[in-house]
């Protein structure tokens, strides 16, 4: 099992930043999820509590998320996470696309 791997299930803010920390720490991540992340947060015309961002739209924040994303690699796997089960010191996890392991699981 491949420790340093870790599953993000879910593409909102929380999980695109949990993803990003993993990432920029240098950990092997999977970001499972809708690559068209938030729904609402497409929708948003106006986001004013985002740290950083005192006035901004949904869309550009979700563009601004894309390109985080992409500057460090990281993919949104587009897969319905269907179980998490514990898995010797890990997890499986069960997915519309297959299994996986993982060492983490983060639920966002």
């Amino acid at each position: 099992m491949e420790q340093e791997r870790i599953a993000v299930i879910g593409a909102g803010p929380a999980g695109l930043s949990a993803a990003i920390t993993a990432a920029v720490r240098q950990k092997d991540v999977w970001l499972f999820g809708n690559r068209d992340m938030s729904e609402k947060l497409q929708r948003a015309a106006e986001i004013r509590n985002y740290p950083g961002f005192p006035s901004v739209d949904g869309a550009a924040l979700q563009n601004r998320f894309r390109q985080h994303l992409a500057s460090l690699g990281a993919v949104i796997r587009q897969e319905r996470v269907s179980g998490v089960y514990p898995d010797g010191s890990g997890f499986r996890l069960q997915t519309s696309g297959g299994e996986y392991t993982a060492g983490a699981v983060i639920l966002a």
